[in-house]
């Protein structure tokens, strides 16, 4: 009889948790994030024109735009200034969403065929702004093969400014 005794309090006690928790998970859970893409292949066309490169972007990503430093800023100094290539669109404030577009920024712009010295990536969002750099060796490294992996693109990058995501 005392074995019992003991089991009933322990099994009421497993029960009430059991419910509490489904309770709590029910109306305090947020929303989880969406499953990330583990790599993406390479785009295959070439990109000559930044304005090319920016059409064929703005068919996946919201607001983006896409500039060439040499371009963009009348006080450029070819014999200083690297020409960077900024590449911003609108952030959604999501890690796993925001990774993946850096991804397939990246990817798109390993195919451009005009000349730039730094990418820098920019998310602009209601949390913020955030951005990475890559040089184009980085580039060729991360999408050799074909493809890119896409938990890999940010630590690759030489430098970030991200408070956003971190």
């Amino acid at each position: 009889m005392k074995s019992v005794a003991k089991l009933v309090p322990a099994f009421s006690i497993a029960a009430i948790l059991a419910l509490g928790a489904c309770s709590s998970e029910a109306t305090d859970a947020p929303e989880p994030e969406s499953e990330p893409v583990q790599t993406l292949q390479v785009v295959e066309r070439g990109f000559d024109q930044p304005e090319a490169l920016a059409d064929y972007l703005s068919e996946s990503l919201d607001e983006v735009q896409v500039r060439l430093e040499s371009e963009s800023n009348p006080d450029y100094d070819e014999d200083v200034d690297a020409d960077r290539l900024y590449v911003d669109f609108a952030s959604a404030g999501k890690t796993d969403e925001d990774m993946e577009a850096t991804a397939a920024v990246v990817q798109t712009v390993s195919q451009a065929t005009f000349d730039f010295d730094v990418l820098m990536v920019t998310g602009d969002g209601s949390a913020g702004e955030w951005s990475y750099l890559y040089n184009p060796r980085t580039i060729d490294e991360l999408t050799q093969g074909g493809q890119i992996t896409v938990s890999e693109v940010w630590d690759a990058a030489e430098q970030d400014f991200d408070t956003i995501h971190r």
